[in-house]
């Protein structure tokens, strides 16, 4: 199983606090089974640029030891957050999930705008990349979803669904809709670290299993292994 969005990168930013932590973080998700960890450090161009941001990234992964099998596999991405212009900007593929061509997009919190879906629907048009919307469980009550979710879904844009959504009350209803209706292409533990946020795949795959059936899981094994080989 793969985590497509994780912040364990050691004081990358507000994700783990340091190696050990990492490590703890990883050796968790292991136990959970998965075999791929997605590192996706928040990337905001208002506080960053491409350049700066890969360096620090680089610096994060080289305070960590080797790791054997007992550790999953790291692939390094980012949690791009969405700015005016994205589907222009030709340091967007540096910012992609490994080599899969998917860029994992965090979006505004406010209200969305025509502009604003156009724009993630244009990053593959334009930039040849596979846009995911980020942690898609939080939009779900704020009316974005309501007036843009079926154009998004309709352009080909995927969503990447919380693991801990699975694991409350408030949330698990429109999450087993969403994903009974396909409209779940991703899990990821958004894990920051090992106590307020700690992985919980394994809890969403639980959950999963009992409200939606094994085919559920299958699904997004399926679409794991289409772009991480």
């Amino acid at each position: 199983m793969v985590d497509i969005h994780t912040h364990i990168l050691p004081q990358m930013d507000d994700g783990s606090s340091g190696v050990e932590e990492t490590m703890q973080m990883l050796q968790q998700l292991h136990q959970q089974g998965v075999k791929t960890v997605v590192a996706t450090p928040h990337f905001y161009p208002r506080k960053d640029n491409p350049k700066a941001f890969l360096a620090r990234r680089e610096a994060a992964v080289a305070l960590l030891p080797e790791m054997d099998e007992n550790f999953p596999e790291i692939v390094l991405g980012a949690e791009v957050g969405y700015f005016t212009g994205m589907s222009r900007s030709e340091e967007l593929e540096k910012l992609q999930l490994g080599q899969t061509g998917l860029l994992l997009i965090e979006m505004p919190f406010d209200n969305w705008t025509d502009r604003i879906v156009q724009e993630v629907c244009d990053v593959s048009a334009r930039r040849g990349l596979q846009p995911v919307i980020a942690h898609i469980n939080r939009y779900r009550h704020r009316g974005q979803l309501g007036k843009y979710g079926q154009i998004l879904l309709r352009e080909g844009v995927l969503f990447q669904c919380n693991a801990d959504a699975f694991d409350k009350f408030f949330s698990c209803s429109w999450t087993t809709k969403a994903l009974k209706k396909g409209q779940i292409h991703f899990l990821g533990s958004d894990c920051h670290n090992c106590t307020t946020r700690p992985p919980k795949i394994a809890v969403a795959k639980k959950k999963i299993l009992q409200v939606a059936g094994a085919a559920a899981l299958e699904q997004i094994a399926r679409t794991e292994a289409e772009y991480f080989k």
